[in-house]
């Protein structure tokens, strides 16, 4: 997939180069994907293509399309609308946030140092891929709106998969808080509350620097900065 970290990177982890040249180079791997079968991770490698180029507002069905080197009409084998093409993109977008977070933090020293570790890779992920996040919070929170109605009217089980898709991708990076704290013992109302707070800490910096509200000096990482505004330390060491 093509997300960035601090620059765009390839599903390998290597950079990307946002040039007209490399694009080819994506259009063309994403058009042999196909070849062998695999259009439906194509397109959403294209979106995100795409969305990191020209924003959501270029995003469509005939654009990813373009973008693979298909026939305009080949979307819609996997995709029924545009609708539906945001939702996998949102969804995998949230599987490859929580795969980046479970990478960063294969090796650490205490439990802190893992749930700090998590946090931070939440952030650069988030303030990497800035249009990429704002387009997976506004399906987790339309979703949510939108199951809200349906709790009251008991019709969860007729929910089309892929709107439980992106529900389900979004709290991977609570249930990986979650399992974390849970490493420090205790009963589980206080594991969920310190999970939900992590959660709902990292979730908030990351919509206040991409608004502009949090500005993070250059010369500091994004764990240093987490640290520094939680409980593990008072400064940028």
């Amino acid at each position: 997939m093509t997300f960035m970290a601090n620059t765009p990177t390839t599903s390998s982890g290597a950079p990307i180069d946002t040039s007209a040249t490399t694009q080819n180079v994506a259009k063309k791997g994403a058009s042999q994907r196909y070849h062998h079968g695999d259009l439906k991770s194509s397109l959403i490698e294209a979106a995100n293509v795409i969305l990191l180029r020209d924003g959501a507002d270029a995003l469509s069905l005939r654009a990813i399309a373009a973008e693979v080197g298909v026939s305009h009409m080949a979307p819609y084998s996997h995709f029924k609308n545009k609708k539906e093409l945001i939702l996998a993109v949102s969804s995998a977008g949230f599987e490859y946030l929580a795969d980046v977070m479970e990478l960063k933090t294969q090796q650490y020293e205490g439990v802190g140092e893992l749930i700090l570790s998590y946090g931070a890779a939440y952030l650069d992920f988030a303030v990497g891929n800035p249009q990429l996040y704002r387009l997976m919070l506004g399906q987790v929170e339309t979703q949510g709106r939108k199951n809200q109605k349906d709790a009251s009217k008991d019709n969860q089980a007729n929910k089309p998969e892929k709107k439980k898709g992106v529900i389900s991708s979004s709290k991977r990076p609570f249930i990986l808080l979650h399992e974390a704290f849970s490493k420090r013992g205790g009963d589980e109302a206080h594991i969920r509350a310190q999970a939900l707070g992590a959660w709902s800490m990292v979730h908030g910096m990351a919509a206040l620097i991409l608004e502009g509200h949090i500005q993070v000096p250059d010369n500091v990482s994004m764990k240093q900065f987490l640290a520094a505004a939680t409980l593990h330390g008072d400064s940028f060491s």
